[in-house]
């Protein structure tokens, strides 16, 4: 049997065909040997400046310095709301300064002497720093 070479001419390159197989599919005729599209990636169909699309990556982490400029220890709680739904409830020494990280949306509350809640702050992805007021009994997010 003999082989023959085929050729495709567009306007702007020629592209080598290979000659149809009997024994290979019979979809057109002819298989493309090589295309100078198929060495390209998959993204460089994709529009210029577009950006792939990300799946949600689930809650936002945000790591918060806490400060307390109060004089002595006081409790906090870190929760919906204290004394009535699941949370931790911890301390912070006076005058001190700790790191946590929270979930995008978590709440923490300062409590008074009786475990009370005295006031809370809401994290957001932009609160870097809170801060427990002089006072003991105040609570601020910035």
């Amino acid at each position: 049997m003999r082989s023959l070479s085929l050729s495709l001419c567009l306007l702007t390159a020629c592209i080598p065909m290979a000659p149809a197989s009997s024994t290979g599919p019979s979809s057109g005729g002819y298989t493309p040997s090589s295309s100078p599209e198929a060495s390209e990636p998959a993204s460089a169909s994709a529009p210029a400046g577009a950006e792939p699309s990300k799946a949600p990556s689930g809650p936002t982490t945000v790591s918060v310095t806490i400060r307390s400029a109060c004089s002595k220890t006081v409790s906090v709680f870190y929760g919906d709301k204290p004394k009535f739904s699941s949370g931790t409830t911890s301390s912070i020494s006076s005058n001190s300064v700790q790191s946590k990280t929270f979930q995008d949306g978590d709440l923490m509350w300062v409590l008074d002497d009786r475990g009370e809640p005295a006031g809370s702050v809401t994290i957001t992805n932009a609160t870097r720093n809170i801060e427990i007021g002089s006072g003991c009994t105040s609570i601020s997010g910035r």
